[in-house]
């Protein structure tokens, strides 16, 4: 089996996709049972380390700019 370029980014893609509406579903439970969402825990450490949070965004950056640049 051959792994081409465009198979790779699809599979990604669908992981990324997958994850967002585990993630989701997770958000919704947690706001109808009356507890603290993962957003929560997620934007206290995101203000709690700024530097790993800008470092995580360039390399995002920088990987969309390589796959998507013509």
């Amino acid at each position: 089996m051959e792994w081409s370029a465009g198979a790779i980014l699809s599979l990604i893609a669908t992981l990324v996709v997958g994850v967002v509406f585990v993630m989701m579903v997770s958000e919704t439970i947690s706001v109808a049972r009356g507890t603290d969402p993962v957003t929560n825990h997620v934007r206290g450490a995101v203000r709690r380390y700024p530097r790993v949070t800008y470092a995580i965004a360039v390399l995002i950056g920088l990987l969309l700019g390589h796959f998507f640049w013509p």
